[in-house]
């Protein structure tokens, strides 16, 4: 955990830090300040204390390489602290597949995260909420990502920099195109020569770390470093950019020659890649338990007396203890099982009705969007007014060094608290609709479920939990009401009042005040 830490103080309430950024495409410094405040807000609201900051200022969010992020991310294996406060879900990445590991990670360490401008419910209705939520961030970004890759199109038909870094060698002249760069195009050439006359890549790795040099980022070169230099063709007078590569676009600084010779040796001196094992992917990761003892179920694989490999689920405690005698379940059989109820689920119109209702309330029940927007534009209204006084004591000559700095501290609360209204405007203005997440609902249908992504969606969204037993299983999906944990007490006493009554039927629908399950017999 860094050592500057931010106090929000509240002694008996959850340890929380916070994340926020702001992209350089829309938004301003200043919205870093409106995302901080109203965490700040929300933290003393929800009795949590926040012990530290972290800040990601002009990065966008179409990318999880952000320093600040990533160091978050890295923190939560350190259990320092209870809680993420984030601005929206799309600060934690505007892809779903994205925001849902980021968010495994932290759970997976015990941290959880919550929104500040979002209000999510705990619940099952709120986990396809969060779906919901996170469909439109995508949707935003990539409609933001096309806008700007326009703009990026003009730039390169023009041979202009459009960002994404500098090859070594080349600096961006005033023009915004690229130029020799006199003080490091001499390594670019340097590498091609060496690596011409057949001195391996570690040599030249050696030499030119022993001469001090350094790639564009200013760290000590490594084989790969060195092989993206050697395959650039903007060296060769290329420029490249998505599908339009420009002849003579970029100053030339290597000769043809000397430039395939060097591809050609590339592909003499590469070497067979080593056999990488397959790795599954388990999809019922924290969501599968053992009906006997209530542990998780976690992903394992062996290799059987013929050589093939199997893979299964295992109950933790049987793992760690040899305490539960739960049989291992193949992961194909309980994976198919599971997303073939799930797919099931989504063919039932007046069931995706109800779950559409159930989530549309609890998204009004929680909304705070037009409250936070009245309580800003009041701070505002106060700020303008000390800022008036101020001029009034100016005109009558109190001036000195305290006036200054409380003026300047001023103009800087009416700027933030500005910066935050309008987004907070936006916000109120672009609400979900019911509609909107009966839509999203039945979208679903229409995915290719033999994709591994779309199953994966698929689970997020809908299933709660899965109890594996001997002679059953039991499926929980996201859309009980008020409860979204089932224990294996509650789940037996259910079971145990249906036996008898499915009169052989091999599914029984059970809607309980609390929950709803399956169960598969």
């Amino acid at each position: 955990m860094p050592k500057n830490k931010i106090m929000t103080p509240n002694r008996n309430g959850k340890i929380a830090v916070v994340y926020a950024r702001y992209s350089s495409h829309n938004q301003g410094e200043q919205s870093i300040e409106g995302q901080l405040e109203a965490a700040h807000a929300a933290a003393l609201s929800r009795g949590y204390t926040i012990v530290h900051e972290y800040i990601d200022r002009a990065v966008s969010g179409r990318t999880d390489n952000r320093e600040q992020f990533q160091q978050m991310l890295a923190d939560t294996a350190k259990r320092q602290f209870d809680v993420i406060l984030v601005w929206k879900v799309d600060r934690f990445g505007r892809n779903r597949e994205e925001i849902a590991q980021n968010k495994y990670r932290c759970r997976k360490n015990g941290v959880r995260v919550e929104y500040v401008a979002e209000t999510i419910p705990d619940s099952p209705e709120g986990v396809i909420l969060e779906s919901v939520l996170e469909g439109f961030a995508e949707y935003y970004s990539l409609q933001l990502s096309q806008n700007v890759l326009r703009g990026m199109r003009v730039s390169a038909e023009k041979c202009q920099a459009v960002g994404g870094g500098c090859p070594l060698g080349y600096k961006v002249g005033p023009d915004k195109k690229y130029i020799i760069d006199p003080d490091t195009a001499p390594t670019v050439k340097l590498i091609f020569k060496l690596y011409s006359e057949g001195q391996t890549a570690p040599e030249i790795v050696r030499v030119l770390n022993g001469k001090g040099l350094r790639t564009k980022r200013g760290t000590a070169f490594s084989k790969n470093s060195l092989f993206s230099v050697l395959r650039n063709e903007k060296y060769r007078g290329i420029y490249i950019f998505k599908d339009i590569r420009i002849e003579g676009g970029m100053p030339r600084m290597i000769d043809d020659v000397t430039f395939f010779k060097v591809q050609d040796l590339l592909k003499v001196n590469k070497r067979a890649p080593a056999h990488k094992w397959s790795k599954a992917e388990y999809l019922l990761t924290d969501k599968l338990f053992c009906g006997k003892c209530g542990s998780p179920m976690a992903g394992e694989s062996g290799t059987g007396k013929s050589g093939r490999k199997y893979n299964y689920y295992l109950c933790s405690k049987k793992k760690q203890y040899k305490t539960c005698d739960k049989r291992a379940v193949r992961k194909d059989e309980i994976e198919n099982i599971v997303i073939n109820h799930a797919l099931a689920l989504l063919g039932d119109d007046e069931l995706l009705n109800y779950i559409a209702d159930a989530v549309y309330n609890y998204y009004l029940a929680k909304d705070e969007s037009d409250a936070d927007l009245k309580a800003l534009e009041s701070k505002l209204k106060r700020t303008e007014t000390a800022i008036a006084n101020l001029i009034r004591a100016l005109e009558a000559g109190i001036f000195n060094a305290d006036t200054k700095q409380r003026m300047d501290e001023l103009q800087a609360d009416k700027e933030q608290l500005t910066a935050a209204i309008a987004e907070t405007k936006i916000m109120c203005d672009y609400k979900i609709t019911r509609e909107q997440i009966l839509y999203f609902l039945r979208s679903l249908r229409d995915k290719d479920y033999t994709d591994r992504e779309c199953q994966k969606r698929l689970i997020k969204t809908f299933i709660n939990s899965v109890f594996v037993y001997d002679d059953k299983i039991i499926i929980n999906f996201n859309y009980s009401g008020e409860r979204s944990a089932v224990t294996v007490d509650d789940v037996d006493s259910v079971f145990a009042s249906l036996v008898g009554t499915a009169e052989d039927s091999e599914q029984v629908f059970v809607r309980c005040a609390r929950w709803t399950t399956i169960l598969v017999q």
